[in-house]
């Protein structure tokens, strides 16, 4: 075998080599960087709170401009059922958090939204703004739901924090 010829087939088994070492590497990254999926309430979470908080809320939760954010708020981390009811049938009026008022209305969703669709809502908002881990059931909204069967008017903040 001549000088150039066997240079090419060194050459061929280096990138072989390379190759094998390359197909290797990127197994164990993709391996590595697989996370467990996320539990179906925490993902069904995101979803509803992707479809229906995060334009207002942000993303990170810090609000924009006239609506509060849900990160460490009072709101989120308080009880489950003044979320769930704020949820529901929505706010209106003056709210203060972190020392800045707001006086901005959200709509309520008990319309278009599930009793599951709301537990996972709120579960999330409360493990990733909050720091809590306890989900919220579907049997909590379902019985803050008959409890407030007819209501068709937003919550005033009064009344929600009257059950405080």
């Amino acid at each position: 075998m001549g000088t150039f010829a066997a240079a090419v087939y060194r050459m061929k088994g280096r990138l072989r080599e390379s190759a094998v070492f390359l197909s290797l590497v990127c197994l164990l990254v993709s391996c590595s960087a697989r996370r467990q999926p996320e539990a179906p309430v925490a993902h069904g979470g995101l979803i509803q709170f992707q479809s229906y908080c995060a334009a207002c809320h942000q993303y990170d939760g810090q609000g924009m401009g006239d609506a509060p954010p849900l990160d460490l708020s009072p709101w989120v981390t308080g009880p489950p059922d003044t979320l769930i009811k704020l949820v529901l049938h929505g706010v209106r009026g003056p709210m203060v958090v972190g020392g800045k008022t707001y006086d901005l209305e959200m709509p309520g969703f008990a319309p278009v939204m599930s009793d599951g669709d709301v537990a996972s809502l709120l579960s999330f908002v409360r493990s990733r703004f909050g720091g809590i881990g306890d989900p919220v059931t579907a049997e909590a909204v379902s019985r803050v739901r008959a409890a407030h069967r007819g209501r068709t008017d937003y919550w005033s903040v009064e009344e929600l924090l009257g059950g405080r």
